[in-house]
C-alpha cells in the first residue's frame, strides 16, 4: 500500500480488456466534463455523500486492500524533478485509463476502478483523482486505522495522452531493496521516516502470486477469504490495521505470514531501522507518523480546485 507491494502487481500484456471497454470510455467522458462554478459549489456535498458510499461498499466487499492501493498507485508516479502538470505524475486520476491500468504494477487495480465506478457515476461533481484518495483514505479509517488529515478539490487528467509512462512505482524485490526504497520515495519528495511509515499498510492485504509473483496460493489466514480466498498475507488480521505489520516484520515467527525482501530491509537498514522499532512498540507514534505521511501521498502532483483545496471535516 504497503509501499512495495501495494505499489506493485504483475500483470500480462495482450489484447484489450475489451468487456471492460465500455467502463473506460465512460471514465473517459466522465472524466472530462467541466465543472461549473455551481456544481463546484456542490462538490463538498458530493465528496460527503461518496464517502457513506464507500463505507458502505468497504462492509459489502470487505475491499479496504484494494482500495488503499487504488488511490496510492494514483499518487504514487509523482516526479518531484518535473514541474509541469500533469506530465510530474501523482494524484490526477489518471489510473482511471485502461492504459494506465494495464501497467506491470497496476495488476487487479481494474477491479478496484469497477468496484467505485458507480458510486463516481452517482456523483458527477467529484472527480477521479478526488474519489481515489477519498476511497483509500475511507478505507484506512473503517479498517481502524488513524483519521486521515484529507483535502478534496482534485482536478482530473482529461486523456489517456497524459498518464505517466510505466516504471514509477516500486518493485518488491529489487537486487538492494533499501537503495531502491530510497530511489523511488525521495523521487516523489518522501524521506525515511515517511517511507516506513507508509509501509506500515502491509498490515491490510494479501499478496497473489498469481499477480506480483511474490507470496504462497493460499495460507490459513487467507484460504476461507473474505471475498476471493487466497494469496498471503503479512498479518494475521489482514482486515485490521494496526502496527502488527511491524512487530511481525520483526519475529519472523509464522511461515504463513509473507516478508518481502522491501520488507525485512526496514529492520536491517540502520536509518528504517529506527522508526520500524519504534512503531513496533508505540502504535500511536506510528499512527500519527502514517497518518501526515498518507496525507502528504495524497496530495502529490495534484491541482486543486479551490487552489487550497477544501476539508470535509
Amino acid at each position: 500500500m504497503a509501499v512495495h507491494h501495494l505499489l506493485r502487481r504483475g500483470i500480462s500484456g495482450g489484447s484489450p480488456l475489451h468487456p471492460l471497454r465500455g467502463l473506460f470510455l465512460v471514465s473517459q467522458e466522465l472524466g472530462r466534463r467541466p465543472a461549473s462554478s455551481a456544481a463546484a459549489g456542490d462538490a463538498t456535498a458530493e465528496l460527503k455523500s461518496a464517502r457513506e458510499d464507500v463505507k458502505q461498499l468497504l462492509k459489502d466487499k470487505s475491499c479496504h486492500p484494494i482500495l488503499v492501493r487504488l488511490g496510492w498507485h494514483d499518487s504514487g508516479t509523482y516526479d518531484k524533478n518535473i514541474s509541469e502538470w500533469p506530465k510530474c505524475g501523482g494524484a490526477n486520476g489518471s489510473l482511471r485509463f485502461e492504459i494506465e491500468l494495464k501497467h506491470a504494477a497496476n495488476a487487479g487495480l481494474v477491479n478496484a476502478l469497477k468496484l467505485i465506478q458507480t458510486i463516481k457515476d452517482k456523483y458527477a461533481g467529484v472527480t477521479y483523482a478526488d474519489l481515489f484518495q477519498l476511497a483509500s483514505a475511507t478505507a484506512i479509517e473503517e479498517a481502524g486505522g488513524p483519521k486521515i488529515p484529507m483535502i478534496y478539490g482534485r482536478v482530473d487528467v482529461s486523456a489517456p495522452e497524459q498518464c505517466p509512462p510505466e516504471g514509477r512505482l516500486p518493485a518488491a524485490g529489487p537486487p538492494s531493496p533499501a537503495e531502491h526504497l530510497r530511489e523511488v520515495f525521495y523521487r516523489m519528495g518522501l524521506n525515511d521516516k515517511e517511507i516506513v511509515a507508509l509501509s506500515g499498510a502491509h498490515t491490510l492485504g494479501r499478496s497473489r502470486p498469481e499477480r506480483s509473483g511474490w507470496g504462497k496460493p493460499e495460507t490459513k489466514y487467507t484460504k476461507n477469504g473474505p471475498g476471493a480466498p487466497g494469496g498471503q498475507s503479512w498479518t494475521s488480521q489482514w482486515l485490521k490495521f494496526d502496527n502488527s505489520y511491524f512487530k511481525d516484520v520483526k519475529e519472523r515467527r509464522d511461515e504463513d505470514l509473507l516478508v518481502l525482501p522491501t520488507d525485512a530491509v526496514l529492520f536491517e537498514d540502520p536509518a528504517f531501522k529506527i522508526y520500524a522499532e519504534k512503531y513496533a512498540e508505540d502504535q500511536d507514534t506510528f499512527f500519527e507518523d502514517y497518518a501526515e505521511a498518507h496525507a502528504k501521498l495524497s496530495n502529490l502532483g495534484s491541482k486543486f480546485d479551490p487552489p487550497k483545496g477544501v476539508s470535509l471535516d
